[in-house]
């Protein structure tokens, strides 16, 4: 596995656990629980991802493996990112 892939797929679990949280809905105290969106991920954070995300890109064209990223992972950490209302800040350039 190249490092690019294991940077998303870090994030990727890093993010989801932070995705959703189990609330109970305010007006009906015995209702099922509600998934809630968590707090906001800060914007150190997606910039640290992005920084090590060039990091292991360069890593890997230097061990011969360039482009080695699958486009499955991205997608996942894609709908995790929307989850999060954070998809638009996260590219993979």
């Amino acid at each position: 596995m190249c490092v690019y892939s294991m940077i998303v797929d870090h994030y990727t679990d890093r993010w989801k656990q932070q995705s959703t949280v189990p609330m109970l809905q305010p007006w009906t105290p015995m209702g099922p629980p509600t998934i809630m969106p968590s707090s906001p991920i800060p914007q150190s954070e997606i910039d640290e991802f992005h920084i090590l995300l060039d990091r292991a890109r360069e890593y890997d064209k230097r061990m011969n493996q360039p482009d080695c990223e699958l486009e499955e992972k991205k997608q996942k950490l894609l709908k995790v990112a929307e989850e999060l209302g954070i998809a638009d800040k996260i590219n993979f350039l």
